[in-house]
């Protein structure tokens, strides 16, 4: 999710100068275009389309949420609330760790770890188009304020799980 990544840094390191980028985030055609980029990668997951990979599809569905979040919330709260300079970057942080820790190949894992791993993704426990609902429905409660985080740290785990397993 290289692109999620650097697009939170670049909320949360150059959006403090106020620059034109700042106003471009903020505008309708940042909410429309991160809306669409949503509803097309939950469709392509859900149909499971496979011209565009899995590994694409979520980050894609991740950056569609960050645009639709950055233009969508600043209205319901102060102005210069720290949550919009300090969420990018946990986010960044976040998919960078679990990036760099946790996703191996998986002939170095340990057997019974794959066959665990491959039972819990087959459970339905996280099932990328609940998640990824669960994101879209954090992102509609702007007064339950951390939901969105919450659910998209957990889309962020999904796929660390489905790059561990090298499948969806």
């Amino acid at each position: 999710m290289y692109f999620f990544i650097l697009v939170n840094l670049c909320l949360g390191f150059f959006l403090q100068a106020k620059t034109p980028l700042h106003s471009f985030l903020l505008s309708d055609f940042s909410l429309i275009f991160g809306g669409v980029l949503m509803l097309i990668t939950l469709l392509a997951t859900g149909f499971k389309f496979k011209k565009i990979p899995y590994k694409l599809r979520y980050d894609l569905f991740s950056v569609g949420s960050l645009l639709v979040w950055f233009a969508y919330w600043p209205p319901f709260f102060r102005y210069a609330t720290p949550m919009f300079d300090f969420f990018p970057l946990y986010f960044a942080f976040i998919t960078a760790f679990f990036s760099l820790v946790f996703i191996t190949k998986r002939e170095n894992m340990d057997p019974d770890a794959i066959t665990f791993l491959q039972w819990l993704s087959d459970s339905g426990r996280f099932n990328p188009l609940l998640v990824m609902l669960a994101v879209i429905t954090g992102l509609a409660m702007p007064e339950h304020f951390l939901l969105f985080p919450v659910a998209l740290t957990i889309l962020i785990i999904r796929f660390t799980l489905a790059s561990c397993l090298d499948n969806e």
